[in-house]
């Protein structure tokens, strides 16, 4: 994969802040759902919006963990 612009970087990390924020909403409702159920149509829906910019899914998912403290960056 070619290296992302800085729009591109921008573009990736505030739809993934928007999914992670809409899982998070998601989860906190009464009664609490599974995850898996909450979470893959959410992951589809978000992604949908970023993959014309050529990012691989795995990022996109890497992306939200990064923003969730489940990761650190290099």
């Amino acid at each position: 994969m070619k290296r992302m612009t800085t729009e591109q970087e921008n573009a990736l990390r505030a739809t993934a802040r928007k999914c992670s924020d809409e899982m998070k909403a998601e989860l906190a409702k009464k009664p609490k759902p599974k995850f898996d159920a909450v979470s893959r149509p959410l992951l589809a829906k978000h992604f949908e919006k970023i993959k014309g910019l050529g990012v691989p899914f795995l990022l996109f998912v890497y992306t939200i963990g990064r923003i969730n403290g489940q990761f650190r960056e290099h």
